[in-house]
């Protein structure tokens, strides 16, 4: 069967199966939304740089504590406000919408000050760093009415909402397994799977308000591998690479099998930590989950990157990033013809859809983005712990004391939930 592009933009959301809550815009269907971006450099550059380039939308303020991200984002949206302090920029009038793609820590406290400012939110993945910040990011914006789209874009792929639709089918039977394939030989885990001698710590870079870039953790001098991209390893600021691809991975096995509201009821997962003492989040590990209705879900290092789902009448592969397709038989896939398109705009959109049209339907809601996340951040302390565990989806406790006791970081004043 071909799908259209246009055909799979229309279906896209409604296969995804997923809807929040979302505030009416008062603007008019063709004015243009406000956006604001709380994070400039990486991931926040290409969203800045799709924004400008839409003519529905203007880019309105901007911010980041890194003063050179921030003045070359200023030099492509030279008439936006600026600032260092996110609070500065989600408290304004001017702004619908804000996209936060700032290191993992601070997604919450961006994110529930966004939604307590009557803000709509798009939030990079993972959606947050702990347990704790998920559940209070999840309370914030469904009581402020506002729409949060995680920035799971994967999602967005034609090759999900095939799969999807092939599971809902029973082409593939009964799905007892599902396996995430995680390999970890790329040359930036490497680098950080045997890193033994750190450069030494140094005075934050000019124009870094480094302070303020730790906001809520631990006061640590600064080192140019704890902090741009390489943050991520540290499990003060991110969660190693089980919420970095594996919260794309871990995110579309709960997209395409229905599991966007719950989570695993049994965690056991066991990993290396890198070598030497200074980064601290796993690269190397094992994981098998247990869901209520049998499911398995097992995580290791094989490769290719993505998820096979494996039912009493074949398999599928779907392949991370972009989401091709593989299955067996191959007789599975007749007749499948995946349009070409952006999944980082498609996905985009779907949250600035929503906002116009008061629908509040996004492709990965925010409790969708929350129970991916409690996915990964599980099996990272059960690596932590050395111990497997059960977990209360509904209740998000544990039969785990120390388990419990790790749900949510205690923060740095004068930083609070």
């Amino acid at each position: 069967m071909h799908t259209s592009r246009r055909e799979f933009l229309k279906h896209a959301t409604a296969l995804a199966g997923v809807a929040c809550t979302g505030s009416a815009w008062a603007g008019a269907a063709n004015d243009r939304l406000n956006l604001a971006f709380v994070g400039c450099g990486g991931m926040g550059s290409g969203h800045l740089g799709w924004a400008l380039q839409q003519p529905d939308l203007r880019v309105v303020a901007l911010c980041d504590v890194d003063a050179n991200h921030l003045k070359g984002a200023a030099a492509k949206a030279p008439d936006a406000f600026t600032s260092g302090d996110f609070r500065e920029v989600v408290g304004r009038d001017d702004v619908d919408a804000v996209f936060i793609a700032t290191p993992d820590h601070w997604h919450a406290l961006v994110g529930i000050a966004a939604a307590k400012a009557g803000k709509h939110v798009y939030c990079e993945k993972p959606l947050t760093n702990s347990i704790g910040e998920g559940r209070a990011l999840v309370n914030a914006v469904k009581d402020a009415g506002v729409v949060l789209q995680t920035g799971s874009h994967e999602r967005s792929n034609p090759g999900a909402a095939v799969a999807k639709r092939l599971v809902a089918e029973g082409k593939l039977g009964e799905v007892k397994t599902v396996r995430i394939h995680l390999p970890n030989a790329d040359p930036h885990l490497q680098e950080v799977e045997n890193f033994t001698s750190p450069p030494p710590d140094r005075d934050p870079p000019a124009g870094l308000d480094y302070d303020f870039w730790l906001g809520h953790t631990p006061v640590m001098p600064y080192n140019e591998k704890r902090c741009h991209f390489f943050w991520r390893f540290h499990r003060a600021y991110g969660g190693g690479e089980i919420t970095d691809r594996g919260a794309h991975v871990i995110d579309l096995a709960h997209m395409i099998l229905g599991l966007d509201d719950t989570g695993p009821v049994r965690v056991n997962a066991v990993g290396t930590p890198p070598k030497g003492d200074f980064y601290d989040a796993f690269i190397t590990f094992r994981f098998e989950n247990e869901y209520a209705n049998g499911l398995r879900m097992i995580g290791d290092n094989s490769g290719p990157r993505g998820l096979t789902l494996e039912g009493t009448e074949g398999k599928l592969f779907v392949a991370v990033h972009g989401c091709a397709l593989s299955a067996e038989p191959a007789s599975l896939l007749e007749g499948v013809s995946l349009p070409g398109i952006d999944p980082y705009a498609t996905h985009r959109r779907s949250l600035l859809d929503a906002i116009r049209s008061g629908s509040g339907e996004v492709s990965a809601p925010v409790g969708a983005g929350h129970h991916t996340a409690v996915a990964c951040h599980l099996n990272n302390l059960s690596m932590l712990t050395e111990k497997p565990f059960a977990w209360d989806p509904v209740a998000e406790q544990s039969d785990s004391d120390e388990v419990n006791e790790m749900l949510t970081p205690k923060m740095r004043a004068p930083w609070v939930l």
